[in-house]
């Protein structure tokens, strides 16, 4: 199972069960994505957590997976992990309840992009954050381009697309893109203490701030929706460059990519 869903006590965890491969998305991960999502809105529900199992929260696409199907001119299976993302930070960003994402190590990537797709971000001191993208030739995806766009200048955000640089847990709070740096011995009982916190606040009101974040932002779910489309558009123009098809072999092989 790729994805897990629970509720305990009004707080609902959706974990990214694939530690073997830190968390890497595939296609496979929609049904539960899906499932998760529609089950999250559900009013015995007040808090959403974002987790991933293991040492990682979630590497990004499956770059093993990715090259195969490139290789192959899968594009339709392509493609459907591309809306399922737009479809994912959608989802996340419209649940009229708070999002919380719990990062104990890499978020790379999509990966980072799930991330800053929540509300709120804690970390541990091993945290990493990349929107690697670039590294391959690819466009950021998952809502990364747009949630790293909504958290810090546009100065910042071009330096992290273009660069691919990673940020430790602390560089990444100093830019506003993690709200809580706590030590690993620390991160559980600072997630439910958190978690709790919202659980217990009105719901109705949380529903309407995440609406009033979005408008004072000139978004609403529908203009959200158009932008997630558009950056999905950019990465599967992306995907069919030849940059893609070397940054991937280059990714595999360990050697630095010769782009055109």
């Amino acid at each position: 199972m790729s994805i897990r869903f629970e509720i305990h006590g009004r707080i609902a965890t959706l974990t990214l069960d694939r530690p073997d491969k830190l968390n890497a998305l595939v296609p496979e991960m929609k049904a539960g994505f899906e499932d998760a999502l529609a089950r999250a809105a559900e009013p015995d529900v007040k808090v959403l957590l974002l987790r991933g199992a293991g040492r990682a929260f979630c590497a990004g696409g499956d770059i093993g997976w990715m090259a195969q199907a490139l290789s192959e001119g899968r594009w339709e299976e392509m493609e459907t992990l591309l809306d399922l993302g737009a479809s994912v930070a959608h989802g996340l960003a419209t649940l009229p309840k708070p999002v919380v994402a719990v990062v104990q190590g890499p978020a790379a990537g999509a990966g980072m992009s799930l991330a800053l797709d929540a509300d709120l971000r804690i970390a541990t001191p091993e945290a990493k954050f990349s929107m690697a993208f670039v590294k391959i030739g690819l466009h950021p995806d998952w809502g990364g381009s747009v949630g790293l766009s909504r958290l810090v200048n546009p100065a910042i955000a071009a330096e992290l697309m273009m660069t691919g640089d990673t940020l430790d847990a602390s560089q990444a709070k100093a830019l506003g893109l993690v709200n809580q740096v706590v030590p690993a011995d620390q991160l559980e009982g600072a997630v439910e203490s958190l978690a709790r916190r919202l659980a217990a606040g009105p719901a109705e009101t949380f529903a309407r701030i995440k609406t009033t974040l979005l408008r004072n932002q000139g978004l609403d779910a529908d203009s959200l929706r158009r932008r997630l489309e558009a950056e999905g558009a950019q990465m599967k123009a992306a995907m069919r460059h030849p940059d893609a098809k070397e940054g991937l072999a280059a990714f595999l092989e360990k050697r630095a990519p010769h782009f055109e």
